[in-house]
């Protein structure tokens, strides 16, 4: 009995972690269902994982490097002649222990003979940014046009190719949009708003401002 006694306080950890995972596992099949709706709606296939190659083209860009674990899931796909577009849910862990944290970004991948990119990140530039840049960390600025430059950390390793493609009205568009973060290279693209799992319902809404920032950087076939 008082072995009962002294053990119920690791049984009841025990069961709200059993409950925790249930919980998780419940949403997560919800949305998942939800999701394969959306796909449906728009004309695009569902894969619960990832589509083959999918995982591998992420980890190729430093900027999502970060982290460990790394897995998709919830991808919903549309080819075309010229273009692919690929929309998942990215899991990635950071720390260790008790200071772990898992982290659910849904990004929007385009894969398209229209791109010819530089290698670029841009992303919302927040304090820590603004540490690290006293440090040597590359920004991208524009003299012509401080807002884009305070509010944005753009970087890459062929500035003037990176300046060409940032030119005002991709400026402009990212301006109106304090939130995106975005990284190209050759021909492709991920467009996403950083630490953000998008609901289904906003699925649509995201995937047209996918769409604005892919016809702002890319090259018509009739034009290449």
């Amino acid at each position: 009995m008082k072995f009962l006694l002294g053990c119920w306080p690791f049984l009841l950890i025990a069961v709200l972690v059993v409950i925790g995972i249930g919980v998780s596992m419940y949403f997560e099949k919800k949305r998942r269902e939800a999701l394969e709706k959306v796909a449906a709606s728009l004309g695009l296939e569902f894969f619960p994982q990832g589509v083959p190659g999918l995982l591998g083209a992420v980890q190729g860009f430093s900027l999502f490097n970060t982290g460990r674990g790394h897995s998709v899931t919830n991808t919903i796909r549309g080819v075309t002649d010229d273009v692919e577009l690929t929309i998942f849910d990215l899991t990635y862990t950071t720390g260790s222990g008790k200071h772990s944290h898992t982290h659910r970004q849904t990004v929007i991948r385009f894969a398209s003979s229209q791109l010819g990119l530089p290698d670029f990140t841009v992303s919302p530039e927040g304090f820590f940014h603004k540490i690290v840049k006293l440090f040597g960390v590359k920004d991208i600025n524009f003299e012509e046009d401080p807002g884009f430059s305070k509010a944005f950390l753009l970087q890459g390793a062929v500035e003037p190719a990176i300046r060409q493609l940032f030119g005002p009205p991709v400026r402009e568009w990212f301006s109106q949009r304090r939130g995106i973060t975005a990284a190209g290279r050759a021909n492709q693209l991920f467009f996403f708003r950083a630490g953000q799992r998008v609901n289904p319902d906003k699925i649509a809404g995201l995937l047209e401002e996918g769409f604005q920032f892919f016809k702002l950087v890319a090259t018509p076939v009739s034009e290449a």
